[in-house]
């Protein structure tokens, strides 16, 4: 397939070398930056056409599917322009900053004879499948997420974009927790309300958006799951997160799982996609995302899927300390 890949910021790399891996076509690759461009087309080996105006691109290209790795804000518009054109789209995480632009994107997913798909790479993970898996048909009652990582001064002054309530759409918990968060609800369940604080502790007068989050999340089934997130310690630990359903508990800590007190070996945790290693979440969903459309079939990561982790961020930012529902 002819493919374009729009951003070539940090996350661009991974996308470009799972498409090298598949033999997919890159015809034309797009930033701002020209240089970027350049530096991209000479670290890969490409031949790609050297863009700075995505929409000229979509205009000028015949392409397949663009591949859209560029800040949040851009994500929607993007998105659009190219389902108008019955582009496919895959987009990084999060697929939008505002219900505003999600009612966009769900229009133009209605109207386009395209796919879209949604970067939540995490899924592919051996140790995550093993968890969906093991909960298959289980009602769980109780689970948390604790997210304990660094972003400082240093990181957010790295790029505008970065920290700014009208391009980030938030902080720790749309940027970085919005994995964990799609984690409890896809083994959980979609909640039916949510008690939330976000506060910025530690960078006040460095960026507009949270660096800590809490939410409470309420079950239809009476129970709930719990994350809690923070940008503001001094070292970045493994996310750890705990899942209950009857007499099981679960315990992950980056790819180590211990069911019910006991840890399981790599290879007790069988890969039920692709290869067994860490750090392939990207290579794995991109893998199965060109096989879906190879073969005409829907991706499970589409506009439904990879909305329901930035709706409940957005009623997170909600809350301010009250209870609401989420589907209001």
């Amino acid at each position: 397939m002819k493919v374009g890949v729009i951003g070539l910021g940090a996350i661009s790399p991974l996308h470009i070398s799972a498409l090298q891996s598949l033999g997919q076509d890159i015809v034309a690759v797009c930033d701002i930056d020209l240089d970027k461009c350049k530096a991209i087309n000479d670290k890969f080996g490409l031949c790609a056409t050297e863009y700075t105006d995505y929409k000229l691109m979509l205009k000028n290209e015949e392409l397949d599917v663009v591949h859209i790795c560029t800040p949040h804000y851009l994500h929607a518009e993007m998105i659009c322009q190219a389902l108008e054109k019955n582009v496919n789209v895959l987009c990084e995480k999060p697929l939008a900053i505002n219900f505003e632009q999600l009612a966009q994107i769900e229009e133009s997913v209605k109207t386009s004879k395209a796919q879209l798909g949604v970067c939540f790479q995490n899924r592919y993970n051996a140790s995550i499948l093993y968890l969906k898996n093991f909960f298959k048909g289980k009602e769980v009652k109780s689970a948390s997420a604790n997210l304990i990582w660094c972003r400082n001064k240093d990181y957010y002054n790295s790029a505008a974009w970065r920290g700014t309530q009208s391009q980030e759409g938030g902080g720790v918990m749309i940027n970085q927790a919005i994995h964990s968060l799609d984690l409890l609800q896809w083994i959980c369940g979609m909640p039916e309300s949510v008690t939330a604080h976000v506060s910025n502790n530690s960078l006040q007068g460095v960026i507009e958006v949270e660096d800590t989050a809490y939410g409470l999340f309420s079950l239809k089934n009476g129970g709930n799951f719990i994350i809690n997130a923070t940008n503001a310690a001094a070292h970045s630990f493994p996310v750890f997160c705990m899942f209950q359903a009857g007499t099981d508990v679960v315990e992950l800590s980056a790819e180590n799982l211990i069911v019910n007190g006991q840890l399981l070996s790599q290879k007790e945790i069988l890969p039920l996609f692709g290869k067994q290693e860490w750090g392939v979440g990207h290579n794995n969903l991109i893998q199965d995302y060109y096989e879906c459309l190879s073969k005409n079939k829907p991706f499970s990561i589409d506009f439904n899927e990879g909305s329901k982790a930035v709706r409940l961020i957005l009623k997170m930012y909600q809350s301010n300390g009250k209870n609401i529902t989420i589907n209001d």
